[in-house]
């Protein structure tokens, strides 16, 4: 892991320890991919400027809350369920790409966000 996602990380996660920052390595990984690929969105509402984080995954989008939420399954299975981990990779790639400003920004309407909402709510498997 490179010097800089291993500072990174060490922030997110509030910890140095080697063996828990060595079990990330596979999720930062991946969120860096996520980032080149440009797979972090985020949408602007106007005038209201409710931000929504957006992180595109194998399966479908993800919405994603900063350092709180994202609707995928390892989420909710290994953060809320199990409690094995403190996030999954679409949290760590949101995170990464709000720092590096490195994200598809888009800027629209309050009222199209009902609409979008219910895109993203409504996506299937």
């Amino acid at each position: 892991m490179e010097e800089r996602d291993r500072t990174f990380l060490e922030r997110f996660l509030g910890t140095n320890e080697k063996e828990v920052l060595e079990s990330y390595e596979p999720k930062i990984v991946r969120a860096i991919e996520a980032v080149k690929n440009y797979a972090v969105k985020r949408y602007m509402f106007k005038p209201s400027l409710r931000t929504i984080w957006i992180v595109v995954g194998k399966e479908r989008e993800y919405q994603v809350i900063p350092g709180l939420f994202c609707q995928c399954d390892d989420f909710y299975i290994n953060v809320v369920i199990k409690k094995k981990t403190r996030a999954c990779y679409h949290m760590i790639a949101q995170a990464i790409a709000e720092e590096r400003g490195i994200f598809e920004n888009y800027e629209l309407l309050d009222s199209d966000f009902i609409r979008l909402n219910k895109e993203w709510k409504g996506q299937t498997l």
